[in-house]
């Protein structure tokens, strides 16, 4: 059966590869290219599905993307690092449900914290480098026999009319499908080089929230924003400031780093994620797979392979 999936973010472009492996005819159709793309290509990404509880499809969809990941840096995979994340918290509380002892899992001491943090989570993490690693999918599902074909759609009726569509279009479902509940969440990072960070941190309270370091060897990622409802991508140099001086709270060796770049990008903002079969009549329907917020590279694995079975339910 042919498939065509419509988008070429994380989300797209891991639903594909994982449908070309399952023996699908498919294709990508996209807007903009994977190095490109409005969410994935800017994200200062590590695996933290931040917002997904124990008890949701997303926590089983990040446990699965972390196995892959891990296992993609183990075997030294472009874009991809094991490092250790320290999450900071005001005060100490109970384990998260991603608490895992044979990843490192611990307290952190109150010692050596940024001032308003009384503790926080120290655990193994994969950091991802966004634009090599996307380059090293886009070549993963060229090798499999896949096309990446750029064409912006107003909507998906023609392709569903030739085989089963999978709509994995971020931000843009909003639109394209109709759907109210997607809003942009504006995010906004600044590159660094010639720093020596070997840990991630992030912070989603206090007085630093929101913030993160995310080290690349020499450079890294510092962020970042989260403003919901806002379309515009011109960087606000106030804003990068106010990063840089965040950051450099939590690592003082970025005091000395030097600014290489400052992207904008749209994480596609829903209640929850949307990852369903639509059945229209006289076709294999479509699959929606968006609405990932700012967990779409957490998640991605995860969803993709659901997203195989539905497809293989649709195929009859």
């Amino acid at each position: 059966m042919k498939v065509t999936v419509v988008g070429a973010g994380v989300i797209g472009i891991t639903s594909a590869i994982r449908l070309r492996e399952a023996g699908f005819s498919t294709d990508i159709v996209a807007a903009d290219l994977p190095a490109d793309t409005a969410a994935s290509s800017v994200a200062g990404a590590i695996w933290y599905p931040y917002g997904s509880s124990p008890d949701s499809r997303a926590a089983g969809w990040g446990r699965h993307s972390l196995g892959v990941f891990t296992e993609l840096a183990e075997e030294a995979a472009p874009g991809l690092a094991l490092k250790e994340m320290l999450d900071l918290r005001v005060a100490r509380g109970s384990d998260p449900w991603w608490a895992d002892p044979g990843r490192g899992f611990r307290h952190a001491d109150g010692d050596g914290l940024p001032p308003g943090y009384a503790g926080g989570f120290l655990q193994q993490t994969v950091v991802i480098d966004v634009v090599p690693h996307l380059e090293y999918l886009s070549a993963r599902f060229e090798s499999l026999g896949g096309r990446i074909a750029q064409e912006h759609l107003t909507g998906l009726d023609d392709l569903a009319a030739e085989g089963l569509v999978v709509n994995c279009t971020g931000v843009g479902a909003g639109t394209l499908v109709g759907d109210p509940g997607v809003t942009p969440i504006r995010g906004q990072v600044v590159r660094v080089g010639g720093v020596n960070v070997q840990r991630v941190t992030i912070v989603d309270e206090g007085p630093l929230a929101y913030a993160y370091v995310m080290p690349h060897g020499s450079e890294a990622v510092l962020g970042g924003t989260r403003r919901p409802g806002q379309w515009d991508r011109t960087p606000d140099e106030a804003v990068s400031e106010q990063i840089l001086e965040k950051a450099v709270l939590l690592e003082p060796a970025l005091a000395a780093a030097e600014v290489i770049g400052v992207k904008v990008g749209l994480r596609p903002g829903r209640e929850r994620v949307r990852l369903e079969h639509e059945a229209i009549t006289g076709t294999p329907g479509i699959i929606h797979n968006y609405g990932h917020a700012g967990n779409g590279w957490s998640l991605s694995w995860g969803c993709a392979d659901e997203v195989v079975v539905l497809a293989t339910r649709a195929a009859g």
